[in-house]
């Protein structure tokens, strides 16, 4: 097991962070989990299913990095790394200036692939908010309001070489869906931008950035209903509660939020990060990919009420999932 190669994963106690791990493992790697604090990488051990038997073999190691925001955050931690995977991200509900909290992560992981020769490539956790601006995920923006009239020929497509400027600092009490787009377009950007300096092109590793859609699976490490619907699974939760998602778009607490976003299953993303460690199947310098199905009008969220009368029709019936909101 030890000549197997080694991925660093940050993130890796997050709902996209333990499966891409748990995945990894299953492929044969060895991982050197990142988190901030000892509690997680305990709840990873004792939680994670899937991944006890990697614990005893000593294919998955833990590394606490309380602070990715500080140089060379994590240059000790990638040593004899081959990989890494960078998925780690302040979220939505983080308060404070997520953009600056984002690039000095980034920043950190490009610094330790430069100080460790022995890394190949590293993959970047972006995401389909890196390519446009927090209006056009709402259904009142014009480009929305085309497709949904039928005009989308209209509407230029977006792809994964589309970029949007860095946008211009807002209030750190803004709602958190807006600071949180805000961050992984100015992360992305400031990838893009190293990557176009001469210098990398002698660097010793590749780049790879994946820009999932809006992501829903299992949360293996879920242990109730709570904890089950954190993350971007949030979305869903209207099945248990009356919700409502309005003052996290940054719209009047009476509105009904419309949301116009692609989706992705957990599995896809995962296999696609799984994939884009092979260089000799993806040989680019620097490639981003997209991850969505569904696009350009996005999911039908109360698709979700059918899909569990059918699935689950004995919790239905027993009033275990109430269908108490609506989206």
């Amino acid at each position: 097991m030890p000549s197997s190669p080694l991925i660093l994963i940050t993130g890796a106690n997050g709902f996209v962070g333990y499966a891409v791990l748990a995945s990894a493992l299953k492929a044969g790697y060895r991982v050197r989990a990142v988190v901030r604090r000892q509690e997680a990488s305990d709840v990873i051990s004792k939680k994670g299913r899937s991944i006890q038997d990697s614990l005893s073999t000593g294919a998955l190691t833990f590394a606490i990095v309380p602070d990715n925001t500080v140089p060379g955050a994590y240059n000790e931690v990638a040593k004899d790394c081959s990989y890494i995977i960078h998925v780690a991200s302040p979220l939505a509900t983080r308060p404070g200036d997520l953009v600056s909290q984002a690039l000095a992560g980034n920043r950190a992981i490009l610094e330790a692939a430069q100080a460790t020769p022995t890394v190949k490539r590293i993959i970047f956790t972006a995401s389909t908010s890196s390519i446009r601006p927090f209006e056009r995920m709402l259904l009142k923006h014009p480009a929305n309001q085309a497709i949904m009239s039928g005009r989308g020929a209209e509407v230029p497509a977006l792809t994964a070489e589309t970029r949007v400027p860095t946008q211009p600092p807002i209030s750190d009490d803004a709602p958190g869906f807006h600071r949180y787009i805000n961050s992984k377009i100015a992360a992305t950007n400031m990838v893009d931008e190293y990557t176009a300096a001469p210098a990398f092109q002698n660097a010793h590793f590749s780049i790879i950035n994946l820009m999932p859609g809006w992501i829903f699976g299992p949360e293996e490490l879920a242990q109730n209903r709570q904890e089950a619907f954190q993350g971007s699974n949030v979305v869903l939760a209207f099945l248990f509660a009356d919700m409502n998602l309005a003052p996290y778009l940054a719209l009047p607490a009476d509105e009904r939020p419309p949301l116009l976003s692609e989706t992705v299953h957990l599995d896809d993303v995962v296999e696609a990060h799984i994939n884009a460690l092979d260089t000799a199947r993806i040989p680019s310098k620097y490639q981003s990919f997209l991850l969505c199905s569904d696009a350009p009008t996005g999911a039908k969220w109360m698709d979700a009420v059918d899909i569990v009368r059918r699935q689950l029709p004995q919790e239905v019936a027993d009033g275990k999932v109430p269908f108490a909101g609506e989206i």
